[in-house]
Protein backbone atom coordinates (compact mmCIF):
# COMPACT_ATOMS: atom_id res chain seq x y z
CA UNK A 1 0.00 0.00 0.00
CA UNK A 2 1.18 3.09 -1.33
CA UNK A 3 1.42 6.36 1.57
CA UNK A 4 -0.77 8.76 -0.47
CA UNK A 5 -2.33 9.55 2.13
CA UNK A 6 -1.95 14.05 3.20
CA UNK A 7 0.18 14.04 6.11
CA UNK A 8 -1.54 15.64 9.41
CA UNK A 9 -0.57 18.76 10.57
CA UNK A 10 0.91 18.96 14.20
CA UNK A 11 -0.98 21.02 16.63
CA UNK A 12 1.74 24.03 16.45
CA UNK A 13 1.13 24.36 13.19
CA UNK A 14 -2.70 24.28 13.48
CA UNK A 15 -2.52 26.72 16.47
CA UNK A 16 0.31 29.33 14.64
CA UNK A 17 -2.67 29.05 10.91
CA UNK A 18 -5.48 29.37 13.37
CA UNK A 19 -4.10 31.58 16.12
CA UNK A 20 -6.52 34.13 16.61
CA UNK A 21 -9.55 31.52 16.92
CA UNK A 22 -6.91 29.34 19.62
CA UNK A 23 -6.40 32.08 22.36
CA UNK A 24 -7.69 30.34 24.81
CA UNK A 25 -5.44 27.94 24.44
CA UNK A 26 -2.24 29.60 26.37
CA UNK A 27 -4.19 28.87 29.20
CA UNK A 28 -2.99 25.40 29.66
CA UNK A 29 0.48 26.08 28.63
CA UNK A 30 2.99 26.72 25.85
CA UNK A 31 4.28 25.15 22.53
CA UNK A 32 6.37 22.63 22.17
CA UNK A 33 9.20 25.38 22.17
CA UNK A 34 8.17 25.86 25.61
CA UNK A 35 11.83 26.79 27.68
CA UNK A 36 14.06 25.82 24.61
CA UNK A 37 15.81 29.29 24.09
CA UNK A 38 17.25 28.55 20.44
CA UNK A 39 14.10 27.84 18.59
CA UNK A 40 13.13 31.00 20.08
CA UNK A 41 15.73 33.25 19.48
CA UNK A 42 15.53 31.66 15.89
CA UNK A 43 11.77 32.83 15.16
CA UNK A 44 12.41 36.41 17.10
CA UNK A 45 15.13 36.97 14.81
CA UNK A 46 13.12 35.81 11.76
CA UNK A 47 10.22 38.11 13.01
CA UNK A 48 12.41 41.27 13.85
CA UNK A 49 13.78 40.42 10.19
CA UNK A 50 10.05 40.58 8.79
CA UNK A 51 9.84 44.07 10.31
CA UNK A 52 12.50 45.48 8.50
CA UNK A 53 14.73 45.72 12.04
CA UNK A 54 18.08 45.19 11.16
CA UNK A 55 19.32 42.44 13.59
CA UNK A 56 23.28 41.79 14.40
CA UNK A 57 24.45 37.94 15.13
CA UNK A 58 26.83 38.37 17.82
CA UNK A 59 27.45 34.14 18.03
CA UNK A 60 24.80 31.53 17.67
CA UNK A 61 22.75 32.23 20.51
CA UNK A 62 22.76 35.95 20.51
CA UNK A 63 21.87 38.68 18.73
CA UNK A 64 21.75 42.51 18.87
CA UNK A 65 19.54 44.81 17.36
CA UNK A 66 19.12 48.57 17.35
CA UNK A 67 16.73 48.34 20.68
CA UNK A 68 17.95 45.71 22.53
CA UNK A 69 19.82 42.04 22.47
CA UNK A 70 18.59 38.62 22.91
CA UNK A 71 20.30 35.46 23.93
CA UNK A 72 19.73 31.88 24.10
CA UNK A 73 19.45 30.85 28.29
CA UNK A 74 18.79 27.84 30.34
CA UNK A 75 15.05 27.75 29.77
CA UNK A 76 14.38 30.14 26.97
CA UNK A 77 15.77 33.05 25.17
CA UNK A 78 16.37 36.15 27.42
CA UNK A 79 15.24 39.83 25.62
CA UNK A 80 16.73 43.04 26.98
CA UNK A 81 15.13 46.28 25.20
CA UNK A 82 16.38 49.58 25.57
CA UNK A 83 14.39 52.61 24.67
CA UNK A 84 12.75 55.65 26.21
CA UNK A 85 9.42 55.76 27.31
CA UNK A 86 8.49 52.13 26.48
CA UNK A 87 4.92 51.38 25.72
CA UNK A 88 4.89 48.70 28.62
CA UNK A 89 3.56 47.77 31.94
CA UNK A 90 4.60 45.55 34.35
CA UNK A 91 1.98 43.12 33.58
CA UNK A 92 2.79 43.09 29.73
CA UNK A 93 6.22 40.76 30.89
CA UNK A 94 4.47 38.53 33.94
CA UNK A 95 1.31 36.80 31.22
CA UNK A 96 1.81 33.02 30.18
CA UNK A 97 4.94 32.70 28.06
CA UNK A 98 7.09 35.11 29.75
CA UNK A 99 9.30 34.19 33.03
CA UNK A 100 10.89 37.25 35.25
CA UNK A 101 10.01 39.97 33.57
CA UNK A 102 10.73 43.26 35.13
CA UNK A 103 10.67 47.08 34.00
CA UNK A 104 12.22 49.56 35.77
CA UNK A 105 10.70 52.09 36.91
CA UNK A 106 11.41 55.06 34.21
CA UNK A 107 10.10 52.85 31.94
CA UNK A 108 13.20 52.86 29.41
CA UNK A 109 14.46 49.29 29.97
CA UNK A 110 13.02 45.57 30.27
CA UNK A 111 14.08 42.59 30.43
CA UNK A 112 12.00 39.35 30.11
CA UNK A 113 12.60 35.54 29.21
CA UNK A 114 10.82 34.17 26.59
CA UNK A 115 9.43 30.92 27.39
CA UNK A 116 6.97 30.25 24.53
CA UNK A 117 6.31 32.21 21.03
CA UNK A 118 2.92 32.60 20.96
CA UNK A 119 0.71 35.81 20.09
CA UNK A 120 1.22 37.55 23.30
CA UNK A 121 5.21 37.53 22.97
CA UNK A 122 4.51 38.73 18.99
CA UNK A 123 3.02 41.41 20.19
CA UNK A 124 5.30 42.14 22.94
CA UNK A 125 8.33 42.73 20.22
CA UNK A 126 6.03 44.06 18.07
CA UNK A 127 4.48 46.98 19.79
CA UNK A 128 8.69 47.83 21.05
CA UNK A 129 9.59 47.21 17.59
CA UNK A 130 7.19 49.98 16.60
CA UNK A 131 7.69 52.08 19.76
CA UNK A 132 10.98 52.26 18.47
CA UNK A 133 10.78 53.01 14.74
CA UNK A 134 7.59 55.58 15.23
CA UNK A 135 7.78 56.80 18.31
CA UNK A 136 11.10 58.57 19.19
Amino acid sequence: MSDDSPKQRDLDHLMEQNATELDFLSAYGGTSLEGDGAPLLSALVRFLKAGNITVTTVNKNEITFPFGTASVVENGCLVIVECPGLPLVPSDVQQAGFAHGALNQERNRCEVVLIDWGFEQRRFIERVSEHFTHGE
